[in-house]
């Protein structure tokens, strides 16, 4: 079995096969208010932030900013709370680390609540020390900062692993001396060589990432 101690899970296109809710969101928000969109895709494009100023501006929605946001809450908390899946063979991995003593740690784009709600739907919210949300603390993966204050929010020593699936995370993680553990998901598929050439092993499945560790 190889060396590992502790493991920082991303959580949407790694734990979850949930990419295509930042893909469809804001479409379906502009589609219930009778609206259609000329493109879906905003918030993973530029950001929730940015996605939604830019939405009231192009399409000339008469609401605040707040007003849209309250909107787009309603439409992901439905979707973390019923539907969001789990991407084959993470239980079953999981289990195997909490086998073998590793801590572990969910740290996140999403927030907390609605996270929780969507690891706890699919059985694996108990496998976690702690569900992080990057946002609500205001520290981002773009930031090697952010892996240190998760590691040392488990009270986490030793030999840590970062499975991600998202290109610039990946590099952060490295940068901070972290190993990584490359998730494929197709919302990375222009980043996937890249990806590849910098994580230290790369898995299109959970049970290759069993093999990897030897468990």
């Amino acid at each position: 079995m190889k060396n590992i101690n502790y493991a920082i899970f991303d959580m949407d296109g790694t734990l979850l096969d949930s990419m295509h809710i930042w893909d469809t969101a804001s479409g379906a928000f502009l589609m219930m208010r009778g609206i259609i969109p000329r493109e879906f895709d905003l918030f993973r494009k530029q950001g929730y932030k940015t996605g939604i100023s830019y939405m009231i501006k192009e399409y000339n929605l008469n609401m605040s900013f707040d007003e849209v946001l309250d909107g787009l809450q309603e439409i992901l908390w439905f979707y973390y709370s019923n539907i969001a899946p789990i991407k084959d063979g993470v239980k079953d991995f999981l289990q195997s680390l909490k086998d073998n003593g590793v801590k572990m740690v969910v740290a996140t784009a999403t927030e907390s609540g609605m996270a929780k709600k969507a690891l706890e739907r699919n059985g694996i919210l108990g496998y976690f020390e702690d569900v992080i949300s990057m946002h609500e603390i205001g520290i981002h993966k773009n930031d090697p900062a952010a892996f240190e204050y998760v590691k040392n929010a488990i009270h986490a020593e030793g030999v840590g692993y970062v499975f991600e699936d998202a290109l610039y995370a990946i590099k952060t993680a490295k940068s901070a001396g972290y190993k990584v553990i490359g998730i494929e998901d197709y919302s990375n598929e222009d980043d996937r060589d890249e990806i590849k050439k910098t994580v230290d092993f790369y898995a299109e499945k959970y049970e290759q990432v069993k093999e990897y560790f030897e468990f």
